[in-house]
């Protein structure tokens, strides 16, 4: 087989590589990575432990399946219910309100309250207090960084990857065609 088709193939393979396989590296681990979510019913008090320092959000997971039980609320909680965050001192921390993140995912679906900063890592305990019925919250460490950076990082890989296979391509074509010109006589 001439060399330049040997080079082309290798251009293709590389570019299907970058177009496909990349992404996907990227991808899956946003599908399939573990959560460091901590759900819990309220009213009621939750002790949270908490890795590493930084925001943190308090989730109401208006539909979700919780210990065998199905619960399906409003996205708004209720009049009177009252949050309370403490950390490792057991100092107050300050929720600050945030309900514009509405995620949705096989079933359950789950709306920001609002998020903490949190300095220090440790246990954290969150008070709920009011409200009437059972609802289940949930507590986990915000992952809009590790998104966009995965995103970005995946979208740079996979196009330097792709470009490299296309210049390949275009690399063994032009040494195809120089090994045809040799070839004819003059």
């Amino acid at each position: 087989m001439k060399r330049g088709i040997k080079t082309i193939i290798g251009g293709a393979g590389l570019f299907l590589f970058g177009a496909f396989v990349v992404p996907l590296l990227f991808i899956l681990p946003l599908i399939l990575g573990k959560s460091d979510e901590t759900q819990f019913k309220v009213p009621g008090t939750r002790e949270v432990t908490v890795k590493k320092p930084g925001r943190y959000y308090l989730w109401n997971d208006y539909q979700v399946v919780f210990d065998g039980k199905s619960y399906d609320r409003s996205k708004n909680i209720p009049d009177g219910m009252e949050i309370h965050v403490q950390d490792v001192s057991g100092a107050p921390l300050t929720l600050i309100s945030s309900t514009s993140i509405t995620i949705s995912d096989n079933g359950s679906a789950q709306n920001s309250i609002g998020y903490v900063e949190i300095k220090n890592a440790g246990p954290v305990k969150i008070t709920v207090t009011g409200g009437g019925e059972d609802r289940i919250f949930s507590f986990k460490p915000s992952a809009m960084l590790k998104v966009f950076s995965l995103i970005l990082g995946g979208l740079g890989v996979a196009g330097l990857v792709t470009i490299a296979g296309l210049a390949t391509i275009i690399w063994g074509v032009v040494k195809l065609l120089r090994s045809n010109r040799t070839k004819m006589p003059a």
